[in-house]
This record gives C-alpha cells, sequence and structure tokens, in this order.
C-alpha cells in the first residue's frame, strides 16, 4: 500500500469554499500489488485541471442542474486529469501509456473500470510540447476556440474580429489564433461595473501581437 494523496470534498460549501473544511487533502491509499478491473486500468495521475463549473458541481445534490452534484467524502471531480498506466486489463489504454481521462477524480493514484475507458484518451508525447497543454491548448480550450473561429466565423485575413468574453481561457486563444492568422483583434467585456476610463480602454483595446 502506498500513500495516495486526494483532493476531498468535504461539506457543501457557503460562499468560498473553506480549506480544512469543505475541501481537504487526505491519505486514501493505493494497492500497487492488486490488478487491475476485468477491462480496466490503473494509474499514477501527475496533473487535473478545473473548470469554473466545478463550482456549481459543489451543491446539495437535491438541487437540479445540467450536471450531477458532487458527492461529500469523495474526491473533487476534475474536468480532465493526466496520468500514466501502471497496469492495464483493455488493449485499447496499453500499459506505460500517457493518458488523458474525463470527468474524474483528483487523486495521486486511480482505479478505473471498463466504462472508463470511453472517456480515455492515450496521448502521443511529442518533443517540445508539455503535457499540460493537452489540459489547455491541445484540449477542450483550444479545441473549442479554434473550431469556434473556423467552423463558425470563418474570418478572413485583413477582417476585424471582435471578441466579446477575451478575458476567458477560449477567448484569449482565439485572440492569439486570430492574430497569427491576419486578422485585426479588438476585444471587449462588460464593463458596466468598472468607472474609470482608463479600464475601459485597457479592456477594449486589440490584443498584442506575441512571438
Amino acid at each position: 500500500m502506498v500513500q495516495n494523496k486526494a483532493f476531498i470534498y468535504k461539506a457543501v460549501p457557503v460562499g468560498w469554499p473553506v480549506a480544512g473544511q469543505d475541501l481537504t487533502v487526505e491519505d486514501i491509499g493505493f494497492d500497487e500489488n492488486a490488478a487491475p478491473p476485468a477491462g480496466g486500468f490503473t494509474t499514477k495521475n501527475f496533473y487535473a485541471s478545473y473548470d469554473p463549473s466545478q463550482r456549481g458541481r459543489m451543491r446539495d445534490p437535491s438541487i437540479v442542474s445540467y450536471s450531477p452534484a458532487m458527492s461529500t467524502g469523495k474526491p473533487v471531480i476534475s474536468v480532465s486529469l493526466i496520468g500514466r498506466v501502471l497496469k492495464s486489463d483493455n488493449s485499447a489504454v496499453p500499459q506505460g501509456s500517457i493518458v488523458l481521462i474525463a470527468r474524474t477524480y483528483t487523486e495521486s493514484y486511480s482505479v478505473f473500470d471498463e466504462s472508463a475507458v470511453a472517456r480515455t484518451t492515450v496521448l502521443e508525447e511529442k518533443p517540445g510540447v508539455p503535457l499540460t497543454a493537452y489540459l489547455s491548448l491541445l484540449g477542450m480550450t483550444g479545441m473549442t476556440a479554434y473550431g469556434s473561429l473556423h467552423e463558425i466565423g470563418t474570418p478572413k485575413k485583413g477582417e476585424t474580429i471582435l471578441i466579446s468574453a477575451a478575458a476567458g481561457a477560449v477567448g484569449q486563444t482565439v485572440g492569439q489564433i486570430a492574430l497569427r492568422e491576419g486578422l485585426n483583434v479588438s476585444i471587449s467585456h462588460m464593463i458596466s461595473h468598472l468607472s474609470t476610463s482608463k479600464m475601459k480602454e485597457k479592456l477594449t483595446s486589440p490584443l498584442p501581437k506575441t512571438r
């Protein structure tokens, strides 16, 4: 048995979650000698990603929403997790491979049954590309940005694109892709709560070009 640190959801928070009360880090143990479940696999985990929507899942389970509430006493559910496969009983998830698993517990080690294979992607490690990129630019954020720009927006070089939510991860990525493709980029944001013209000017100014 080895130490298995987990990010535990202890109680439904009121307002901001309180460390040590609503969220804790605990050792839940992991048997490294145990065989994986039939058709499943086990992992040693490296990175986890979160989204603001995770806070909405920290609620009373009786409150119905588009995503299920998290269960108290269990690890916090991440948006995505990256780890290395320790043992596998499924050819689709080879032992030793690096994998990205969607919607799973935040813990150092994990045990997955066969049902998790459908939300698991085997990653191809590439020189110069950090694994964390698959949680952002090469993950849901980047794919949403690229698809929205090219499949919906379909802008042409030299045109001006207005990004209404450039403060967020997807909006920022759209802006950088657009700049590299020769578009004129302007950003906008809801600024009714801002009082100074300087802040308004900053929020609506063009994005700087980056190398």
